[in-house]
């Protein structure tokens, strides 16, 4: 005989593990400070890259339309960074919030999910523990002593 019951928990079971199972568990492993702050750390360093990016190519463009040469180090600062200095402390400031919003959401997502699961796994241990108290024959004889 088909028990429905476990048919279905053992489906939305196997639906989550095909689905978001890895992941959620990866997610999980860490506090939800520790998972915002690593990926603020890589959209921050992402960030400073293309910043980066950017002074070097300003530089040869420099470079190109006519030799300039810092006399000094503030110099070097005003003409090759100063221009860059905003826009990057902008883009820091602005990705670091957005990032830590999509994080902390994908994080609490991951761990509801995963919750999720152990309950249905719970729910599916209970169902077949009660399963299997009521299992045997029905005209069995119990031996009493």
């Amino acid at each position: 005989m088909v028990d429905q019951n476990k048919i279905i928990l053992m489906t939305k079971m196997a639906r989550y593990e095909n689905k978001h199972k890895k992941q959620d568990e990866k997610v999980a492993e860490y506090f939800i400070e520790d998972y915002i702050y690593i990926n603020n750390f890589k959209t921050r360093l992402g960030i400073t890259f293309i910043t980066l990016c950017f002074i070097g190519y300003g530089a040869v463009k420099i470079v190109m339309e006519g030799m300039i040469f810092p006399t000094s180090t503030w110099h070097f600062i005003d003409v090759y960074i100063k221009p860059y200095f905003y826009p990057w402390l902008i883009g820091i400031v602005l990705y670091t919030i957005l990032s830590s919003i999509v994080y902390g959401r994908e994080h609490r997502k991951s761990t509801k999910r995963l919750g999720e699961y152990k309950d249905l796994a719970k729910a599916l241990r209970k169902h077949e523990k009660g399963y299997s108290n009521n299992e045997g024959a029905t005209d069995e004889i119990k031996d009493e002593i």
